[in-house]
């Protein structure tokens, strides 16, 4: 509980001295990088591509419309590799600090509606593996940083832990979904503000 409420005061403390008010801001970036599975067993790994626009308010808070496709690769069961693959499309609302320097690092949690279309190997394994078809709600807990090259042109870096992008059939029925262990993705690339 210590180590939480220390980790609060400081994310305080760099907002308050940085929220002096200033313009509202737009920003537009896309970032491609790659996307691990730390968790699961399944070992997957594979490239992502994200794509984000959003507003800031005069105090450095912001909310944006984010898009992500991800496509992963992982052990092989039965002699087929299996396959984490997922869409994704939602909301973000991101706190960004000390946002007049030139580097400005930034939170963010992300809400979105993902589709994810695992590789599924029917029959308990016995049959031909077949494109998995699955929908739900999903988060994300982003951390960035943006290096800016101007007033304009920065880079983007974001690292983020994400829950129920990827939805597979569940052990306990046929019929229902669960999610996967959460993925982990680093993603690097050009941003805009205006």
């Amino acid at each position: 509980m210590r180590r939480a409420t220390s980790l609060g005061s400081l994310v305080v403390l760099l907002w308050a001295g940085t929220s002096e008010a200033g313009p509202w801001r737009g920003y537009a970036s896309l970032s491609a990088g790659f996307v691990i599975d730390h968790t699961s067993g399944i070992g997957a790994r594979g490239g992502g591509l994200q794509a984000y626009v959003g507003v800031e308010t005069p105090f450095g808070l912001s909310l944006g419309v984010v898009g992500e496709g991800v496509e992963t690769w992982g052990r092989r069961f039965q002699g087929q590799t299996t396959e984490l693959d997922y869409l994704s499309l939602g909301g973000e609302l991101r706190l960004r600090f000390l946002r007049d320097g030139n580097v400005t690092p930034w939170v963010g949690l992300r809400v979105a509606q993902s589709r994810a279309t695992p590789l599924t190997l029917t029959d308990l394994g016995t049959g031909s593996p077949q494109r998995m078809l699955h929908s739900g709600l999903s988060t994300a807990v982003r951390l960035g940083v943006d290096a800016w090259l101007g007033e304009h042109l920065g880079i983007t870096a974001s690292t983020a832990w994400q829950w129920c992008d990827v939805r597979v059939d569940s052990l306990e029925s046929a019929t229902a979904e669960a999610c996967a262990k959460p993925l982990h993705s680093i993603l690097l690339g050009p941003t805009l503000r205006f």
